[in-house]
């Protein structure tokens, strides 16, 4: 009797195991085919990736999704912080965030497109009124930030973002771009929490501007960065530049731009100037620059590449005011030459100058060191 009974118990613990099972794979086939599950994976790796820095909505409404995972990826050299990639399932496109000290300076150029004195890359334009910069690249849009925090400089941090575009068309529009940057700055403001980043600078998306190179401007109403260059409008016209691209200057920017445009032609550039702060500047003088850019000021003699530095606060490193003249292909000038009539020394210094002037100001930089 005894043994029957346990053979009926042990018939009805099977039942139950297996109508447990079932419910099990029942529940797990909902959730699977739902996407519920799917769901909870990608907002785990979303709140994990890059120390728990992603600001995991911001990050969906760049890229147009909520299947959106994350993974984390290898840095890129050292001092790197955090490194991770988001991406919608299924598609190449993707958002990637590092995160670095802010002593880091390698890599800060070519990551903003610039590898050479006489190469072309597209203009940045400031990131609304964060210390930033946005890279307005039609093939991949790319951001980057200095966070300047109390305690020092190397409390400071560098994050830098790109974003992967699988099929939105030959320019990245406005609501996307305003996504882009709020994903970043989002991100940004939580990294300077994980790593200890204390009362970062931070702001708004106020005044965030598209490519500066699709509005070219006269020299004589020229606004923003290149406002200081209306009084040498006549001079530059006789050197055959007669347009810049400019965007708004407000003394945020790490990194500003001015660049001086042919008669001939409003999209060809001819004359190149820039301001670089921190980082930035340490970055175009060991990177792009090489050893040519030597002293607080300087002009070559066979060359296009005038320099100007000044004294920043909260940071040790002086701030780089550069012109250098960009080689043309475009069918005015022969391959490899600089597309400037009648260049002028004087012309450089003066343009450079003035441009330093206007922004060391908005940057509260003093002991300004210009040829």
């Amino acid at each position: 009797m005894r043994e029957k009974s346990r053979s009926r118990t042990g018939k009805k613990v099977g039942i139950a195991l297996g109508g447990i099972l079932v419910c099990l794979l029942l529940v797990g086939g909902v959730l699977y085919a739902t996407g519920t599950l799917q769901s909870w994976r990608d907002d785990r790796e979303l709140t994990r990736a890059c120390e728990g820095s992603l600001a995991a909505q911001q990050v969906r409404d760049a890229l147009g999704s909520d299947d959106v995972g994350a993974r984390d990826t290898p840095g890129d050299g050292p001092g790197v912080l955090a490194s991770c990639r988001a991406e919608v399932t299924g598609s190449r496109s993707g958002l990637s965030i590092q995160v670095y000290r802010g002593s880091r300076s390698e890599d800060a150029m070519a990551f903003l497109d610039r590898r050479g004195l006489a190469s072309y890359s597209s203009p940045v334009s400031p990131l609304g009124t964060w210390p930033g910069v946005l890279l307005n690249d039609p093939e991949m849009p790319r951001a980057s930030l200095w966070l300047r925090c109390r305690g020092g400089k190397d409390k400071s941090l560098l994050v830098t973002a790109r974003l992967n575009r699988d099929s939105d068309g030959p320019t990245l529009p406005d609501d996307k771009r305003r996504d882009f940057a709020a994903a970043v700055t989002a991100t940004s403001k939580k990294a300077a929490g994980a790593f200890g980043c204390a009362d970062p600078e931070g702001g708004s998306l106020t005044g965030l501007a598209d490519n500066p190179r699709d509005r070219p401007v006269p020299i004589s109403k020229a606004t923003g960065t290149c406002a200081a260059l209306r009084p040498h409008s006549r001079a530059a016209a006789r050197a055959g530049l007669d347009h810049v691209w400019t965007t708004r200057s407000g003394g945020s920017a790490p990194v500003e731009d001015c660049v001086l445009t042919t008669s001939d032609d409003p999209q060809v550039p001819g004359y190149w100037i820039s301001a670089y702060y921190g980082p930035y500047a340490e970055s175009f003088a060991t990177e792009v620059a090489a050893s040519r850019v030597q002293g607080e000021r300087g002009q070559e003699k066979d060359g296009y590449l005038t320099w100007a530095t000044a004294e920043c606060p909260g940071t040790d490193q002086r701030a780089l005011y550069v012109l250098h003249g960009i080689t043309s292909d475009s069918g005015t000038t022969r391959p490899g030459e600089v597309p400037v009539r009648n260049d002028s020394a004087t012309l450089r210094a003066d343009l450079l100058k003035a441009f330093a002037r206007q922004s060391a100001e908005q940057h509260h930089c003093g002991d300004l060191k210009a040829p």
